[in-house]
């Protein structure tokens, strides 16, 4: 029989039972509406590019890794593109649905500990999205990914330590995705009390306090070029808060990015606030019904940016 976890509520939301409280954030339908809503945010911004990693032909076939896959949406329209593919979710939430691709699988798994029944170099692609906030070390992320004679850490360095031991050698790659909330305005339009930017340095301190920071790192690309991975690149697309831009495809992305940040803001900021800074469920209500007039102005120019990274594990140390 099945182990249950079961779910709990707190401040009116549904949280995850598993692992209970390492995930500030809920699990409920409306988070599951707000992943499928930023999922469409990101087909649009990537204009309908799914992995910017590429598949090398080798010998062993497709495998592909989504770490932290939520509702498996993007996994799933993984599998359905690559049907001959193997592709895999992970997740501490059982959410996803139960009509999926064959060669699909979903597992409930905290992935910064052990990675239990996995074959060794076996995976092409290992996926990460919108992980900021749930990981426990980001100055940890790649700096031992590919050092396999060093002791196992705690934190993101024990995660990527498994994925050394999981990505193929030559032809696999890792994919992270993130987006740096900061506000960015390049005409003033955005005044300095905003509650946006209040909000925004509200939730960086309460995350970093949790040891589970929300900000965007800078030294990514650096790290993994550290850590000894080869064809780092980063990509990095703007992304506007709302319609305000004049073009088309940048208003596209600002109608999804404000209609996903607006549904998703009660849940990234109850968590953070009410654990770590002691916020009753009013004043959090209070606060985003003040962000989400802000993130809806358009007389506000205001954008944020997304940032791509992928790198390849090389064949052995040796490779440059």
């Amino acid at each position: 029989m099945a182990v249950k976890f079961p779910d709990h509520e707190e401040n009116g939301r549904i949280y995850h039972g598993f692992r209970r409280g390492i995930y500030m954030f809920p699990c409920d339908e409306a988070e599951q509406d707000r992943m499928d809503i930023f999922h469409k945010f990101f087909n649009v911004a990537r204009q309908g590019v799914l992995h910017s990693a590429p598949f090398t032909p080798n010998d062993d076939g497709h495998r592909v890794l989504d770490l932290g896959t939520g509702t498996g949406i993007w996994a799933i329209d993984m599998a359905d593109k690559y049907p001959e593919a193997e592709v895999m979710g992970f997740d501490i939430s059982l959410i996803q649905p139960q009509s999926i691709p064959p060669k699909l699988q979903f597992r409930r798994r905290d992935f910064e500990t052990t990675w239990c029944g996995l074959a060794m170099d076996s995976y092409d692609l290992i996926h990460l999205r919108m992980l900021a906030g749930s990981i426990s070390s980001y100055p940890e992320l790649y700096a031992n990914i590919i050092q396999y004679d060093r002791d196992l850490k705690h934190g993101i360095g024990l995660l990527l330590t498994y994925f050394s031991r999981h990505v193929k050698p030559k032809y696999g790659w890792i994919e992270h995705v993130e987006i740096d909330f900061a506000p960015k305005c390049d005409d003033g339009s955005l005044p300095r009390d905003a509650a946006l930017v209040d909000w925004l340095d509200l939730l960086m301190d309460a995350t970093e306090e949790a040891c589970k920071p929300l900000a965007y790192n800078t030294e990514t690309e650096a790290m993994l070029q550290k850590a000894g991975f080869v064809e780092v690149t980063e990509q990095v697309i703007k992304i506007p808060f709302n319609c305000w831009p004049s073009d088309t495809h940048q208003k596209d992305i600002g109608a999804w990015f404000s209609l996903g940040l607006s549904q998703g803001l009660e849940a990234l900021t109850l968590g953070p606030l009410t654990r770590i800074r002691h916020w009753d469920r009013e004043a959090v209500e209070e606060l985003v019904a003040k962000v989400k007039r802000d993130i809806r102005t358009e007389k506000y120019h205001v954008y944020c940016e997304m940032h791509i990274w992928t790198a390849r594990r090389p064949e052995n140390a040796m490779e440059k």
